[in-house]
């Protein structure tokens, strides 16, 4: 039996579109910019293209938009939704310069700052996206960013110090028991996070994001209905917090109730298109009640939205592996180390595939890399010995 990775969503950096327009299929008139004119081709070309950004469509999206940008290259908002779909098909230098146009008319732009981060996150220049990500604060989705690079380089102890500071000069701010909680998280010290939640929470009862936050790590903690009441009591406050549902069907998906899973996330779908995470663990209930078709349409969903997604390349591999589709679950989980920071997770699972092919050299370079990041991991150790002793025959 394969593990799934189900994904809880705390406030989190993501493409986001704006709502899908109804857009005219035919061919459309670039004016000279300025004119009322070339305003309403401009329109017409952002609709279109959000709308096919919106079903995963990229390359048509960005086809469509260079044009809006021919037309206006000052419209910030073609400029961010290139910018977008250019990171989704890893056209990095792209996507930069789409967000740096934004930021030569809007330079205080935090959302675009954020975005900007992540593409130099993409790009393992690490320093500067943290620089970008520092400068889009107090957002919560570019604190979340910033926790998740400093995580991808063993450095959350750096920030953690440096917020427990901050929750020492402002012990009665709810946001700073907040982000200490979200740094805790992170670094699995989960009764820790509780303990800050709890915190932000008494402060600021209908502090949504810490409710649904104080949720996620009950559901990490096996707490489901705990869990639960969190994200209920969250879409009290704001029926729209899309996170919320999400995260309340990936408790019933642990629960075992993939019907009720499915209600809930679609749910977050209808409110949020273009929220990957959904997606990917509609694709996990797809998978669960037995639809293969259904849950790898899902996954690639998930990828056309958002490529480095962090488990999406081991949902979809594992699928394949399990189905015996070697050769489509070795290209998901290549693809995975291509494009993502390390993981000894994605080394493991390449190297079953090669064992399973009978390709032990492989495997057994593939278990070494896993146990360079993990070595503690018995797993890794035993499947190791395993196509060792095969090379010894």
């Amino acid at each position: 039996m394969r593990t799934f990775f189900v994904l809880l969503a705390i406030v989190i950096s993501q493409v986001a579109l704006g709502p899908s327009q109804q857009a005219s299929a035919g061919p459309m008139a670039v004016t000279a910019p300025g004119s009322q004119g070339a305003q309403k081709s401009v329109k017409d070309l952002l609709a279109k293209a959000q709308l096919l950004a919106a079903r995963g469509q990229n390359e048509a999206a960005r086809d469509t938009l260079r044009r809006a940008v021919a037309a206006d290259p000052r419209d910030v908002d073609v400029q961010k939704l290139l910018g977008d779909v250019e990171y989704r098909l890893a056209h990095y230098s792209a996507a930069e310069a789409a967000y740096r146009a934004v930021l030569a008319v809007n330079p205080g732009d935090h959302d675009v700052r954020n975005r900007l981060g992540g593409v130099y996150a993409a790009e393992d220049n690490y320093q500067a996206a943290i620089n970008e990500f520092r400068s889009s604060l107090p957002s919560k989705e570019a604190f979340a960013s910033l926790v998740q690079v400093y995580a991808d380089q063993g450095r959350l102890p750096e920030l953690e110090s440096e917020y427990q500071m901050e929750e020492n000069r402002q012990p009665y701010e709810p946001v700073s028991h907040y982000n200490l909680g979200v740094i805790y998280e992170a670094e699995h010290r989960y009764d820790a996070a509780v303990m800050q939640y709890d915190a932000a929470i008494q402060s600021a009862p209908r502090f949504t994001d810490a409710h649904n936050a104080l949720g996620i790590v009950y559901g990490e903690l096996g707490r489901y209905r705990d869990a639960i009441d969190q994200y209920k009591t969250a879409l009290a406050e704001d029926d729209k917090y899309y996170y919320a549902w999400m995260n309340w069907g990936v408790e019933l998906i642990n629960s075992g109730d993939y019907a009720g899973a499915m209600e809930k996330i679609n749910r977050a779908v209808a409110l949020a298109p273009d929220f990957p995470l959904a997606y990917e663990n509609l694709g996990v209930a797809y998978e669960s009640m037995g639809d293969f078709t259904r849950a790898v349409e899902m996954y690639q969903r998930t990828i056309s939205l958002d490529p480095r997604e962090r488990h999406i390349y081991e949902n979809l591999g594992g699928i394949y592996l399990s189905h015996g589709l070697l050769n489509l679950a070795e290209a998901a989980f290549i693809k995975g180390l291509a494009v993502l920071p390390p993981s000894s997770t994605l080394h493991f699972d390449l190297g079953d595939v090669y064992q399973e092919e009978h390709k032990y050299r492989l495997a057994a370079e593939q278990y070494k890399s896993a146990l360079a990041m993990a070595p503690g991991d018995a797993p890794t150790r035993k499947k190791l010995s395993e196509v060792e002793a095969f090379l010894k025959r």
